[in-house]
C-alpha cells in the first residue's frame, strides 16, 4: 500500500463500522445529457482507475492489497424530476448512500448514481472509500469522464491520455523512499522540529480522535475571493496562502500563541510521476506561522509565503513518519493544531457544451484530532463553502457554531484593497 493508504487502513480497523471514510461529491450538469454516452464514459474511466478495484487481504504477514480486474457494478439512473423538490430528493438519496459501510476485504470501494432532475439538469453522484482515492483524485476522475464523454458525443478522437496506474504510484513511492531526496526531507523536518512549539488549539480540551465528527458549514459571499486576492496580491502570495494566514491569525487571537502550527493537506505528488494517478497519496504537513499581538494581516501573509517556500520541496515526507521521529505517537500529543484544507481544484468541466460544477459532500476523514477547516473554492460556479469538522470530545456543537461565525466574519472582512501594513 501507499503510506497514505496504510494510515487509512489502520484508522478504519479502529472503527470498522464507521462510514466517515466515505468521500463523496456530486457534479451538476446544466444541460441535457446523453445518458448512454455518460454511462460508457464512466465505465471506461472506472476501469482505468485500478485503485478502485483492489481488495485487502490480512494474514500472518500483515495486510496486502490485491489488484482485481474491474468487475460488474451498477449505475442507477434515477429520474426524480417528478418529485416536488428534485434537488432535495436526490440529496436525500446521496446522504443515505453515504452511510454505507464499506468492506475493504470484499468491496466494492465505490458507488455512482446519475439523477435526472429536469430534461436539462442532471446530477452525477460519486462516492469512494478514502483508501482508494484522495480529494485530488476526484478531480482526475471527473475530468476523465468528461473527456471520454465529449469524445463520444462529438465524434472527435480523445486527445487526453489514460489515467496513471496504482502500480506506477507504488513504484514511485518506493523509489522516493530509497532516494537521497527522502533523506534530505527527513533531515529538513527533524531539524525544523528539533524544538517544536506547542500545537495550540481553539479548545482547552484534548482528546484522541474518536471516529465521530460534528460538522458546521456556511456559504461565503463570492466577493470574499476578491478580498483574498487583494490581500495576497499586496504581499506576493496566492489567495490560498492569504486564507491560511487569516486562519492562523484567528487561532492566535483566541489563544495568544506567538506561533501557530496548522495542519496543511498536500497532494503528495510534487515532483513525482503521479500527477494523473487517481490513488490515495495525500499527506498533511505542519505549517509553522509566527504571529503576535502587533502582527497585522499583511505580515502574517508574508510569513506564510516564506514558510511555504521552505517546506514546499519537502512535502512528500509523511507526517506519520515525522510523528514517529519526534516521538509524538500515542496519547494526546499533537504535531499541529487545526487543519486547514483549501480545495481549489478547478474542474472546469463541460459535458458537450454544457457547464458542470462540483459540490463536495464528504471529505472522507473519520479521524480529526482537533479541527479540520475545509474551504471549497472552485472556478466552476459552485459557491464558496466553509466547512468545519470537529472532534466532539473537544468541541460542543454550540462552540463549533461560534467558531464558524467568527471565522466567517474574519474571512469575509477583506473585501477591499487596503494599505499594506509595515
Amino acid at each position: 500500500m501507499t503510506a497514505a493508504q496504510q494510515s487509512v487502513w489502520i484508522g478504519q480497523q479502529l472503527v470498522p463500522t464507521c462510514p466517515l471514510y466515505n468521500a463523496a461529491e456530486y457534479i451538476q450538469v446544466d444541460g441535457p445529457l446523453d445518458t448512454a454516452s455518460f454511462a460508457q464514459a464512466l465505465r471506461e474511466t472506472v476501469a482505468e482507475a485500478d485503485a478502485l478495484h483492489v481488495r485487502f487481504e490480512v494474514d500472518s504477514g500483515g495486510v496486502t492489497q490485491l489488484l482485481n480486474p474491474p468487475g460488474e457494478w451498477e449505475l442507477p439512473i434515477l429520474d426524480v424530476s417528478g418529485e416536488p423538490d428534485p434537488d432535495r430528493a436526490a440529496l436525500a438519496w446521496m446522504r443515505t448512500d453515504l452511510q454505507a459501510v464499506v468492506d475493504l476485504q470484499r468491496g466494492p470501494l465505490f458507488a455512482h448514481a446519475l439523477f435526472r432532475l429536469a430534461p436539462d439538469r442532471y446530477q452525477w453522484y460519486h462516492r469512494t472509500h478514502h483508501i482508494a482515492l484522495d480529494g485530488y483524485s476526484f478531480s482526475l476522475i471527473a475530468n476523465r469522464v468528461a473527456q471520454l464523454y465529449n469524445a463520444q458525443v462529438t465524434g472527435r478522437p480523445n486527445a487526453a491520455g489514460r489515467l496513471t496506474s496504482l502500480q506506477a504510484a507504488l513504484d514511485d513511492e518506493a523509489l522516493y523512499r530509497r532516494s537521497s531526496q527522502y533523506e534530505a526531507d527527513q533531515e529538513f523536518w527533524q531539524a525544523r522540529f528539533a524544538n517544536p512549539p506547542q500545537a495550540v488549539s481553539l479548545s482547552e480540551r484534548v482528546s484522541i480522535p474518536c471516529g465521530r465528527l460534528i460538522r458546521r458549514s456556511r456559504q461565503l459571499p463570492a466577493q470574499s475571493m476578491d478580498g483574498w486576492r487583494a490581500l495576497a496580491g499586496q504581499n506576493g502570495a496566492t489567495w490560498a496562502e492569504a486564507v491560511l494566514a487569516l486562519t492562523a491569525l484567528y487561532v492566535h487571537r483566541h489563544t495568544g500563541a506567538d506561533e501557530v502550527v496548522l495542519g496543511l493537506p498536500v497532494m503528495g505528488r510534487l515532483g513525482s510521476a503521479t500527477a494523473r494517478a487517481p490513488v490515495m497519496l495525500m499527506n498533511t504537513v505542519p505549517l509553522r506561522v509566527p504571529v503576535n499581538l502587533e502582527t497585522g494581516p499583511d505580515i502574517v501573509v508574508r510569513a506564510v509565503v516564506a514558510q511555504m517556500q521552505e517546506i514546499r520541496p519537502h512535502q512528500r515526507y509523511r507526517s506519520e513518519q515525522l510523528r514517529r521521529d519526534l516521538r509524538l505517537v500515542g496519547g494526546s500529543r499533537r504535531l499541529f493544531g487545526p487543519m486547514v484544507n483549501v480545495m481549489p481544484f478547478d474542474y472546469g468541466l463541460h459535458f458537450a457544451e454544457h457547464p458542470a460544477r462540483a459540490t463536495n459532500l464528504s471529505a472522507g476523514a473519520a479521524f480529526v484530532e482537533d479541527l479540520a477547516i475545509h474551504l471549497h473554492a472552485r472556478a466552476d460556479g459552485a459557491p464558496l463553502t466553509l466547512e468545519i469538522d470537529a472532534n466532539p470530545n473537544c468541541y460542543a456543537p454550540a462552540e463549533l457554531t461560534k467558531h464558524l461565525d467568527q471565522l466567517t466574519d474574519l474571512l469575509t472582512s477583506f473585501t477591499t484593497v487596503r494599505p499594506v501594513s509595515r
